[in-house]
C-alpha cells in the first residue's frame, strides 16, 4: 500500500507538536516520526486529501508557525525507513520491547518482540509507556484482558505475558490487525486473538481489563461500551489523549459510574486508569 509523507515544521515545536499529532489522529494518519523542526505524518495515498490539512484548528492558533510539504514514499521503502530507527525501550527496567534484528537481553521480566510495520505502539510514544507503567502496577494474571486499537500489539502480547488467561486484540484497521497476528506468533502467544473490530465491542462482555490507547474523540464516544464491557471491579486503562484534554474523559468516565484510581501524565500526554464498582444504571 503506497503511502503519503507530510513533513511539517512547527514553530515553536513543544507543546504544538503533540497537539498537531493528536489532530492528525482524527484525519486518520496512522504513523509518526517525530523530527528536531516538528513533526512526519504517514497515511494511504487514497485516505490523503490536502484540503483536510488545511482546516487543522491548529493552524488557526496564533502562537504557532506550521509549514508543511508532501511527498508519496515508493512502498517498497517503508519497513527500511521505520526499522531504521526503531531502537529497544526499556520500561522500568523490567519491560524491554525491541525488534527481531536486535540482540536479545538477559534477565529482563518481559522482553517483547515487535516489528513495527505501519502500526502504531511500539512502546516508544508517550502513551504506549504509561499504559505498560500502569500495567505492572497491577495484576491481570488470570484475568480476561482486552487490547482495543491494539496497533501492532504490544498492550495485548505483554497482558499474555503477565498472565493473562486470555486476551483479545482488536484493531480497526487490516495493516495493524495483520502486524499484531505476526508479532504474536513471533512472541509464541497462545492465549491472544486478534480480531477487526471498533470501540464499540459489539455484545462483548467480562473483560477484566480493558487497555486503550486511542485517540480523545473514539474514547468519549465508546464509554458507554467500554463501561458496558466491563466486569464488576474491573480496570479500564485510557491513553492516547492531551493533559489539557483529560478533564474530558474524566466526565465521560464517571457518567458510566466509573472511579478512578490512577493519574499519569509524560510530557503533554495524560493516562488515567478507572473501576468499575458498580453500573451506571445503580
Amino acid at each position: 500500500m503506497p503511502y503519503m509523507e507530510i513533513d511539517f515544521i512547527v514553530d515553536p515545536t513543544e507543546p504544538w507538536r503533540d497537539l498537531l499529532m493528536v489532530e492528525l489522529m482524527d484525519l486518520g494518519y496512522e504513523g509518526f516520526e517525530e523530527t528536531p523542526h516538528g513533526l512526519k505524518a504517514y497515511i494511504p495515498v487514497e485516505h490523503y486529501r490536502s484540503p483536510d490539512l488545511e482546516r487543522l484548528p491548529i493552524l488557526h492558533n496564533p502562537h504557532v508557525s506550521l509549514h508543511r510539504s508532501a511527498r508519496q514514499l515508493p512502498e517498497e521503502n517503508w519497513n527500511a525507513r521505520w526499522e531504521s530507527g526503531f531502537q529497544p525501550m526499556d520500561v522500568e527496567g523490567r519491560v524491554r520491547i525491541r525488534a527481531e534484528f536486535h540482540p536479545s537481553v538477559p534477565d529482563v521480566e518481559h522482553e517483547l518482540v515487535i516489528t513495527p510495520r505501519m502500526a502504531f505502539g511500539t512502546g516508544h510514544h508517550a502513551t504506549t509507556r504509561m499504559m505498560v507503567r500502569s500495567m505492572l502496577q497491577f495484576p491481570v494474571e488470570g484475568q480476561y484482558v482486552c487490547d482495543l486499537g491494539c496497533g501492532t500489539g504490544v498492550l495485548g502480547i505483554l497482558a499474555e505475558r503477565m498472565g493473562a488467561q486470555a486476551v483479545l486484540a482488536i484493531d480497526n484497521d487490516p495493516v495493524a490487525v495483520e502486524n499484531a497476528r505476526y508479532n504474536a506468533r513471533v512472541n509464541h502467544c497462545e492465549r491472544l486473538v486478534v480480531e477487526k473490530g471498533d470501540a464499540r465491542l459489539e455484545n462483548r462482555a467480562g473483560f477484566g481489563t480493558i487497555l486503550a490507547n486511542i485517540e480523545r474523540n473514539t474514547l468519549i464516544a465508546a464509554m458507554p461500551y467500554l463501561a458496558k464491557a466491563l466486569r464488576k471491579d474491573g480496570h479500564l486503562l485510557l491513553s492516547g489523549f492531551l493533559t489539557d484534554d483529560a478533564h474530558l474523559l474524566d466526565a465521560a468516565a464517571m457518567r458510566q459510574g466509573l472511579a478512578n484510581v490512577q493519574v499519569m501524565a509524560d510530557g503533554e500526554w495524560a493516562f488515567s486508569r478507572w473501576v468499575k464498582n458498580e453500573s451506571p444504571d445503580q
